[in-house]
């Protein structure tokens, strides 16, 4: 039996495989939707940017994250690219935009006043994954 006594939250479209391929995108590393949303609260994302310069001068190979793939071969550049959205000023994820829809609605209505507003605006996904 699926779900809860038969109920499930979504329903399965055929379409996975290709909103995996945009979440996975070979293996590169990440920044998950939910975390970008905490991570650009309160601001323009400026300490968190802080954080990944600081860290991007230090001389590595290997980083461990504590969730998905590990250990990671990358150094400091590769390090970076997840946290380009705050470079760029938007909440923009490599992710399909319909996967990010729910987290994008919370934050616009039911969770719209208990979180900090962002201005690198509110989550955004890819619109060019034909779903």
């Amino acid at each position: 039996e699926y779900g809860w006594r038969g109920w499930v939250p979504f329903s399965w479209k055929g379409t996975e495989g290709r909103a995996f391929e945009a979440f996975s995108a070979g293996g590169k590393p990440t920044v998950l939707p939910i975390i970008e949303i905490i991570l650009s609260r309160g601001g323009d994302g400026q300490a968190t940017q802080e954080w990944v310069d600081k860290v991007a001068r230090w001389d590595f190979e290997r980083v461990v994250p504590a969730h998905l793939n590990a250990p990671l071969d990358i150094g400091p550049r590769e390090f970076e690219e997840p946290f380009a959205f705050i470079k760029k000023g938007k909440n923009e994820v490599r992710f399909c935009d319909e996967d990010v829809a729910f987290l994008r609605f919370a934050e616009e209505g039911f969770l719209s006043f208990s979180v900090f507003k962002s201005k690198l605006g509110v989550l955004r996904g890819r619109l060019d994954c034909s779903l």
